[in-house]
């Protein structure tokens, strides 16, 4: 156990306790060995589950397999689950690897084991006429259903943004920011400060993350008062005050042939929307995570591809859960509406 401070190019008379967290194994993540990286088989109980395929390659050029994805997952959950608990789980799995065809598992009816908990939720079909109906998606709250999860072949981990006993209820204002083609990494930087900036004008704390893609995500905590309608339209008239005064690097155009610049995209506020939790791996090159940020980091020098399984557990004993501040943050935008006009 030792004392860190609590972000890089914070306070260092702002500490933080940091336990070592015990590692499933020594070997680093996608070395090429040919050591098991987690065992065959876990139990929990009367719960148990299998660990199948463990060599299969999942990311080919760096050799990184199933079995290293797994590993990862079992060594970053006591700090993942308390960020997707609760929360409705999208499942996307990608059986041959991040380039392999993704398909999606919407409804686990007669298909997880039945110690994985799920929720009932209504959705739409997109083609016309729109019809209804009633599914049940898991709930990821324990390592086990986590490990169920990745062994399914699900690389990432998307949850809703509000939580199963109030679903209508989130946790958080996203501003997803996405880069145009004509645009790089720095612009995105650049955005994201001057969300900051708004949204320190407005009294309101906010937390940055790489999105593990080709953007970041800035999250801003609220007390579970507000609907999805009140958080789209807080991030919607924030965006389009950025999008106004910085036309050069920030637009709010969803077309992309028409988009230039860093969309602020603010439609990401909604019902069943779901966002790549911090700490999940993505299905990119080289296997990045979404990264927790301390605002000081978010400048030039930013590389969000360094942040691989390995760097992103180096970093989680270096300085602890940068991110839980998003579980224990609570502010009402009712004050940063009216100061809008709206």
């Amino acid at each position: 156990m030792g004392l860190v401070p609590v972000g890089v190019g914070g306070d260092p008379d702002n500490l933080l306790i940091v336990r070592k967290r015990e590692r499933t194994s020594e070997q680093r993540h996608g070395v090429g060995s040919r050591e098991p990286s987690v065992p065959s088989e876990i139990r929990r109980g009367e719960r148990v589950v299998r660990l199948s395929n463990l060599d299969k390659t999942y990311w080919p050029d760096e050799r990184i397999t199933k079995g290293d994805l797994l590993r990862y997952y079992r060594d970053v959950a006591p700090t993942l689950l308390p960020h997707i608990r609760d929360r409705p789980f999208t499942m996307k799995r990608y059986p041959d690897g991040w380039q392999g065809r993704p398909f999606f598992r919407k409804d686990v009816t007669n298909y997880a084991p039945g110690w994985v908990k799920r929720v009932t939720v209504s959705v739409t079909s997109r083609e016309s006429p729109q019809q209804s109906r009633t599914i049940e998606v898991p709930v990821v709250n324990d390592e086990l259903a986590l490990l169920w999860m990745v062994n399914t072949s699900c690389i990432e981990c998307h949850t809703w943004y509000s939580r199963i006993d109030k679903l209508e209820r989130p946790d958080w204002v996203v501003f997803d920011l996405d880069p145009s083609d004509d645009v790089g990494f720095a612009e995105t930087v650049e955005v994201a400060l001057l969300v900051k900036q708004a949204l320190d004008a407005l009294g309101l704390a906010s937390f940055p993350k790489t999105s593990g893609a080709l953007g970041l995500h800035v999250l801003v905590p609220i007390e579970r008062r507000h609907t999805f309608e009140d958080t789209r339209r807080f991030a919607t008239q924030v965006a389009r005050a950025i999008a106004g005064a910085h036309a050069d690097v920030a637009t709010t155009e969803w077309s992309k042939a028409k988009r230039r610049g860093v969309l602020i995209d603010a439609s990401q506020n909604a019902k069943g929307k779901t966002i790549a939790s911090v700490y999940s791996v993505r299905p990119m090159p080289g296997a990045p995570v979404s990264t927790p940020l301390h605002w000081d980091e978010v400048n030039e020098k930013l590389n969000p591809s360094i942040y691989t399984m390995e760097a992103v557990l180096d970093r989680l004993d270096r300085h602890g859960d940068l991110y839980e501040g998003v579980l224990k943050t609570k502010q009402r935008l009712g004050p940063a509406l009216r100061a809008l006009g709206s």
